[in-house]
């Protein structure tokens, strides 16, 4: 194994210079993050019940950051973060081609991958951008029990044309003549409380 990227999230163990904020293209909102003692975790709206943060929830949008490292990666990588979350849902990692800006020149999304975990298992998701407004649909899914408030290691493997994703003892794979080339690794927190511990990139 080599490790081309690795930092905890625990206060001095990161640089924010190392990452770049970038907003959905789904919402006009850039989501920020919070340094707490060990971790840091998106911000949320502190008026606002767990119902009201999931997708369906009326605050959802307030939930999103998310952050991509700058460092370049190869073409064959692993991506690893050490995460937990509230409630229900969703921490994330995400492969992301080059961002574009949106009309305030923020940093936005175009084409992206998500390995999303949530209380009931897994989620892949493959996001395009077509004629100015963002497009996406689920690639693949496994169905299993996820605790809500524990530590979960989810990795993310991709090798050529295949994604394998990786947490506990499941693995869910893919194979995707569409997938990009990902020239950036990040994270989301999104439609909850998501608690990043630390984060790895390398090349087996």
């Amino acid at each position: 194994m080599r490790i081309l990227q690795a930092c905890s999230f625990a206060p001095g163990g990161w640089h924010s210079d190392d990452w770049m904020l970038v907003k959905s293209a789904r919402w006009d909102w850039m989501g920020s993050w919070e340094q707490q003692d060990d971790h840091i975790c998106n911000q949320v709206p502190k008026d606002a019940g767990p119902e009201d943060l999931i997708p369906t929830g009326p605050r959802a949008p307030e939930t999103y950051a998310s952050m991509l490292c700058r460092e370049e990666l190869p073409e064959d990588v692993v991506v690893q973060v050490t995460t937990s979350f509230d409630y229900r849902m969703a921490p994330l990692v995400v492969l992301a081609a080059e961002p574009g800006v949106d009309r305030k020149g923020r940093l936005e999304y175009r084409e992206h991958f998500e390995v999303v975990i949530f209380d009931q298992g897994i989620n892949l998701w493959h996001h395009v951008y077509m004629q100015g407004r963002p497009v996406w649909h689920r690639a693949a899914y496994s169905r299993f029990e996820l605790e809500p408030k524990m530590r979960h290691v989810l990795e993310v493997e991709r090798k050529g044309r295949e994604l394998r994703t990786r947490v506990g003892d499941r693995e869910i794979g893919c194979w995707l003549e569409t997938l990009p080339r990902a020239r950036y690794a990040g994270i989301t927190g999104c439609e909850g409380v998501n608690r990043f511990y630390d984060f790895k990139v390398f090349v087996r």
